[in-house]
């Protein structure tokens, strides 16, 4: 159990950093934002011939501010769908800022088409990876659950669902692979993926509910061979 116990001390000290990450660039962008009041002076100082290059700059740093903005909620996150529009606000800014002939106006409007029908048609919707919403990726942070689900899943055993595991499995002694099942409370986590003992994606329900599909199932066999 040695191994998991290292992986579960990685998964903190990784999260640790992100959010040390994200602090900095939050200071970071709050830094830039003192650039964005000197171009407001300096568009009002110039005249109409110098104004077109300083509002041009004044358009690049303020959608870079927000690409840093974006890349915040990405690390946060760590959801599908925070990287795809992230990838949007840097096509975008490259297309206001940088786009000078037609053929980069075509190409960028056929990348950012090609985002949208990938948020449509390909990314999961809100992380969840398979039916009645109730299959998560392993790096999940346990808070996001708390908050888009209200399940009782405990918060000093791992940040993410995959720590979250890890740390039941320690404590039952058992080693982690595809299919084990694990409770807490009245919350039972399932493995549904996982790859020589790395957790990919994991199943969260209430016990309860459980039992009851159970039931149901039963007395719809039951029905049936009657």
């Amino acid at each position: 159990m040695k191994e998991y116990s290292i992986v579960k001390k990685l998964e903190e000290y990784t999260y640790v950093l992100e959010l040390v990450l994200t602090v900095m660039l939050a200071v970071g962008i709050a830094i830039g934002l003192i650039d964005i009041v000197k171009y407001y002076i300096e568009i009002f100082t110039h005249g109409a011939d110098e104004t077109y290059d300083i509002f041009k700059h004044f358009l690049a740093h303020t959608l870079l501010l927000v690409v840093g903005i974006e890349l915040m909620l990405m690390l946060l996150s760590h959801s599908t769908n925070a990287i795809l529009e992230l990838v949007l606000f840097v096509i975008a800014r490259k297309m206001l800022i940088y786009g000078e002939t037609m053929l980069d106006l075509v190409l960028g409007t056929l990348a950012i088409a090609g985002v949208f029908a990938i948020l449509k048609y390909l990314a999961p919707k809100k992380d969840l990876l398979s039916r009645d919403d109730r299959v998560y990726s392993a790096s999940t942070s346990v808070d996001k659950i708390l908050q888009d689900t209200g399940l009782e899943l405990p918060l000093n055993r791992g940040n993410t669902v995959g720590g979250l595991v890890c740390s039941l499995a320690e404590e039952a002694c058992v080693p982690v692979s595809q299919g084990s099942e694990f409770e807490s409370g009245n919350i039972r986590i399932k493995v549904v993926k996982a790859t020589d003992g790395v957790i990919e994606k994991v199943m969260i329900t209430k016990a309860d509910e459980d039992e009851n599909n159970h039931d149901e199932a039963s007395h719809e066999g039951e029905n049936w061979h009657y």
